[in-house]
């Protein structure tokens, strides 16, 4: 390697540190409260002088500000935190068809406000109803003091960043709507993400399970059904960003009709709803859960079935993925459990085979809210990169 190509080696390696350390310094200030300088240099293990040279660009780039450390005695220190009018992040879900709900969180993960617009599910109506919700969200932006930093939107099938265009499998409206673009033009912000929901859920699971495990699965059955598999943090999507669209999967096919069943249509609360009430035409989800609980044979046999399906799939997917956990989600929790506790028997039939089946099944620990923090982390992160980026022009 020439003379020249090794120092501008060595000079990109020095940027990368230096760009890492002020990333890390300034996540330190949005989330701690009147943090020293101190404090940084032993947190970050880096020297006092090199925290002194990224707190002095920070506070000369309107980032954060310095005050008298409010509990201080005697000798007083100059406590850090980020510029009072940053601010605030919205994060707002369009997974369901008939409502939209969002979350305006400050910083320092608060909840601001929160609300959920209900309306009536009419197809040829969906993008109006998509744009007063963003009305409504702008009114309440208008009134806090604080500066919005970054949208996350998040969807309900695949996105594909760079057509900013969103696989409209389930709500068919959004079809050809650049869902990025729309939001960066009514809000006047660049820091827009848009998150398949599967993933911001699967996220917030792996981020707090339990270190001895570096993989994980995760299923979701309610209006629709996904998964996501997450390997030491990287959730892999596949070359175009269908691995994990497990509903997808054909479970029957007639040739003569040329028609399919599919995983989806089999387990969705929709798919078992649709078979139920060819019997029980008046009745509601919850109430076949507890009928199958209680014994009545025709809905036992319904779900048995998709219970039986499900087991045998996630058997499959282990040979595919191998993961240490599997997470089980549904948008109701009896389900999720008679899921997890159907997979569960499925597979101690299978332990004493001649290779050996072990994964640890649980049920999801996070709701809509936490999977929009976790939507509201990515987007902070992200403006921290930038804020940083920017600050060093």
């Amino acid at each position: 390697m020439s003379e020249k190509k090794q120092m501008a080696k060595e000079l990109l390696t020095v940027n990368d540190i230096r760009f890492h350390n002020k990333v890390n310094i300034l996540t330190d200030i949005v989330k701690s409260s009147d943090v020293t300088r101190n404090e940084l240099a032993l947190r970050n293990q880096i020297s006092i002088m090199t925290v002194k040279h990224i707190v002095d660009e920070l506070l000369q780039n309107g980032l954060i500000e310095e005050r008298t450390f409010r509990a201080a005695v005697g000798r007083k220190p100059m406590a850090l935190n980020l510029a009072e009018y940053y601010g605030n992040i919205v994060c707002i879900n369009l997974t369901c068809f008939g409502e939209i709900s969002y979350i305006i969180y400050s910083l320092k993960q608060c909840v601001l406000e929160q609300k959920k617009i209900v309306f009536r599910a009419d197809p040829k109506a969906y993008q109006e109803h998509l744009c007063d919700a963003m009305e409504q969200i702008k009114n309440s932006l208008g009134k806090l003091t604080t500066r919005t930093v970054g949208i996350a939107v998040f969807v309900p099938s695949a996105y594909y960043e760079e057509q900013d265009i969103l696989n409209p499998d389930l709500i068919t409206e959004l079809k050809g709507l650049h869902i990025k673009k729309l939001f960066v033009d009514v809000f006047g912000l660049e820091n827009v993400l848009v998150i398949h929901d599967t993933y911001a859920a699967a996220m917030s699971e792996y981020e707090n399970m339990d270190s001895n495990h570096d993989s994980q699965f995760y299923l979701y059955c309610g209006d629709g059904v996904g998964g996501c598999f997450i390997h030491k943090g990287n959730a892999v999507y596949g070359d175009d960003l269908v691995a994990g669209e497990v509903g997808k999967m054909i479970l029957a096919y007639d040739k003569k009709r040329k028609k399919t069943e599919t995983l989806e249509e089999r387990l969705s609360v929709p798919g078992i709803m649709k078979r139920i009430r060819e019997g029980f035409p008046d009745m509601e989800f919850e109430a076949a859960l507890d009928a199958y609980e209680q014994g009545e044979i025709t809905i036992r046999e319904i779900f048995d079935d998709a219970l039986d399906t499900i087991a045998r799939v996630l058997y499959n997917l282990i040979w595919v993925y191998n993961p240490t956990r599997i997470v089980i989600d549904s948008c109701y929790k009896k389900y999720g459990s008679l899921i997890k506790e159907h997979a569960e028997r499925f597979f101690e039939e299978f332990q004493n085979s001649d290779i050996s089946v072990r994964v640890q099944f649980t049920e999801a620990q996070y709701d809509e809210y936490h999977m929009m923090r976790g939507c509201m982390n990515l987007v902070l992160k992200k403006w921290i990169e930038q804020a940083v980026m920017f600050s060093a022009c």
